[in-house]
């Protein structure tokens, strides 16, 4: 890429008040001694990012503070952040500045200060608005308290607000996940939403209890799945993605830049990043993590480059996930092949028949219908 090619920057804040039995994500319980040290090595990183990959005075479209929890660092830490590091970030004239939080550790003193920095969107991870599957996920906050967050007056100064739901939990049922969903629609404030059908990662706490969950069975998942297709549709919440729903003009365009496959870069442990054709990724230690870059190295794990075969995969499976759908001449120029080729043409063909997916040149999308078999349907093009 050139320094003129805008670029989206995502940072991984590792640290969380505890551990949720559901999370896959690298976080760690730490204390203030070596959150400040990471922040020292998140600038570091940065300035080595910058020498090494030539990307010195890139233009920044979106910025991104995920984790773990960003939301649990003080006033007095994002302070450093602000000043250390993003007063120097090249920001376009219409970015857009995310940052996570959770209602435990959101405070409006911080609110007011992120928005005095320029932040454009605050994403809470609320999960659910049930207090009994708030305690089975394990969760620091309570239903009550994320209702007096989303009713805080100092969130209608920024930009977009969302909300992360989840599905599928152990002991939900229909009438449970739409109460959430209800809980999510009485806040004026709430603009996106994101609502992820549960995972259960082998590392995770629920992983290593599988077998005990009282998991909702496929039925009870087909029907929270229509309720939410119908419920968001009905408060004005337009699908851009399976798991995502945003009012007109509220959709996030960081992760659209994932999705299409734009360049960016990733600081923190765990963090990824991508300069095409190299996809790379951090090491998840935060010990390690400071001290290799301490060293003036990158914190490097994993690196590969990205050959035709892999994002022909990839813009499958992230394509079909969106409502856009799969860009075929993007395809192409990407891959080099033709998304309708010889081998796929049939498949196509037979989903086009069953209303799972439909052509409007240059875009091949699922419908409403074919969203419910997304990742069936991308496994059989692939």
């Amino acid at each position: 890429m050139n320094s003129n090619s805008p670029l989206s920057l995502y940072i991984h804040v590792p640290f969380c008040k505890k551990k949720c039995r559901y999370c896959d994500f690298y976080s760690e319980r730490c204390e203030n001694p070596v959150i400040d040290k990471f922040i020292d090595a998140l600038i570091r990183e940065w300035d080595l990012v910058k020498n090494i990959y030539g990307l010195e005075g890139v233009p920044i479209t979106t910025l991104f503070f995920g984790g773990g929890t960003p939301s649990f660092l003080t006033l007095t830490q994002w302070n450093e952040i602000h000043d250390r590091l993003v007063k120097g970030l090249l920001l376009t004239d219409d970015y857009e500045w995310t940052i996570e939080c959770n209602p435990d550790s959101f405070s409006v003193e911080k609110a007011k200060f992120w928005k005095s920095c320029g932040v454009t969107r605050l994403t809470f991870g609320v999960q659910s608005f049930n207090e009994r599957e708030l305690l089975v996920l394990g969760r620091a906050h309570t239903a009550k308290r994320a209702c007096e967050v989303l009713s805080e007056p100092v969130l209608t100064g920024f930009r977009s607000i969302g909300i992360d739901l989840m599905y599928g939990l152990p002991g939900q049922t229909p009438h449970t996940m739409e109460a959430s969903l209800d809980a999510v629609f009485s806040h004026s404030v709430v603009n996106h939403l994101s609502l992820y059908e549960l995972t259960i990662g082998d590392r995770t706490a629920f992983g290593r209890h599988r077998g005990l969950l009282p998991v909702p069975n496929e039925d009870a998942i087909t029907r929270m799945t229509q309720t939410i297709a119908h419920e968001t549709r009905e408060h004005g919440f337009a699908r851009y993605e399976v798991s995502n729903f945003a009012r007109p003009g509220h959709i996030s365009r960081h992760n659209i830049a994932y999705w299409r496959h734009a360049p960016y870069i990733g600081l923190g442990p765990s963090a990824h990043s991508y300069l095409p054709p190299a996809r790379f990724s951090n090491i998840n230690n935060i010990l390690r993590y400071i001290t290799l870059i301490g060293q003036g190295k990158l914190p490097v794990d994993f690196s590969e480059n990205i050959d035709p075969e892999t994002m022909s995969r990839e813009m499958v499976f992230l394509g079909l996930r969106t409502v856009e759908g799969i860009h075929e001449d993007r395809f192409y120029e990407n891959t080099g092949t033709l998304f309708c080729s010889a081998e796929r043409k049939p498949l196509l063909e037979k989903f086009i028949r069953q209303e799972c997916i439909v052509y409007r040149r240059p875009f091949w999308a699922l419908t409403e219908k074919g969203m419910l078999f997304a990742d069936a349907v991308a496994r059989d093009l692939i």
